[in-house]
């Protein structure tokens, strides 16, 4: 009888988390069936864009609040799909803004931290796109909070994420060096040539950094990091850029990857610069 209780208990237990999270999912469904009930009203005005993003505001609020009862993944992915959407709505973001990448990404990592190919489009939308990079760099603090060296894959790279919006971005050297040495520790646990690499990469940038913040070395790493993660075509284009006025010459290859070097008189110009500082 006490089991029957019990089991009693657990179903009644699992009938109301289905029944909130039933609740939940109905009220996003409707809150995005009146956002296509907004864009489907013609042609797209400022108003009209400006409703749009009360909406989303009210269904992120509704991810931030819902109870997951361990369909956290699930909520994580649901709120990725919609920033796409919201991303990929040029038209609506270039009569609006893209101030509210970082919310989007709030609710991604809140609920799944693991979710790594989000965070490739968090700089390029939450830096570059809606100019908001210390809130980049607190959603990536708070995911690293949650991760270890080892897990889960990939997980290095959000250090370097992170050193480049610091130094891109806010200027910030000082945490930028100490985030490309985690890069570089983190990367240390796994042996492959990827992993390799990366560790050299970021200590030989935070040792560029601390001779000299200004250094072309370490903003060109920095930019061609960004160039090879980006996800979007405005912030490759960004990076490209950058590369561009630092005086580095850039190749195009077959399989769609970039190449390139730097002239020997931006190297001369550095070491000058150096010099002159010494």
């Amino acid at each position: 009888m006490a089991l029957s209780i019990q089991r009693l208990g657990q179903l009644k237990g699992l009938g109301l988390a289905a029944l909130a999270l039933s609740c939940c999912t109905a009220i996003a469904l409707l809150q995005q069936s009146r956002l296509e009930s907004i864009q489907g009203s013609g042609t797209l005005t400022p108003e009209i864009v400006a409703r749009q993003a009360e909406t989303e505001k009210t269904n992120i609020e509704i991810w931030r609040k819902a109870p997951a009862f361990g369909f956290d993944n699930l909520l994580g992915d649901w709120a990725f799909l919609r920033f796409l959407q919201y991303f990929g709505d040029t038209e609506a973001r270039e009569m609006g803004d893209y101030r509210m990448s970082a919310d989007f990404f709030d609710v991604i990592v809140e609920q799944d931290p693991w979710f790594i190919e989000s965070y490739f489009y968090l700089s390029g939308s939450s830096s570059l796109f809606a100019g908001t990079p210390e809130r980049t760099v607190e959603i990536l603090e708070k995911g690293l909070a949650e991760m270890t060296p080892l897990e889960p894959e990939g997980s290095p790279f959000l250090w370097r994420m992170k050193a480049i919006d610091e130094h891109l971005f806010l200027g910030d050297i000082d945490n930028a060096i100490k985030s490309y040495l985690s890069a570089a520790e983190w990367a240390g646990y796994h042996d492959d040539p990827m992993s390799r690499d990366a560790a050299l990469r970021s200590k030989d940038t935070a040792a560029f950094l601390v001779r000299d913040p200004r250094s072309v070395r370490a903003q060109v790493t920095a930019w061609v990091t960004l160039l090879s993660s980006a996800r979007d075509n405005v912030t490759r284009q960004r990076a490209l850029s950058e590369l561009e006025a630092l005086g580095v010459e850039l190749t195009l290859n077959e399989n769609g990857t970039v190449s390139y070097r730097i002239p020997e008189e931006v190297w001369q110009a550095e070491r000058e610069a150096l010099n002159i500082q010494e």
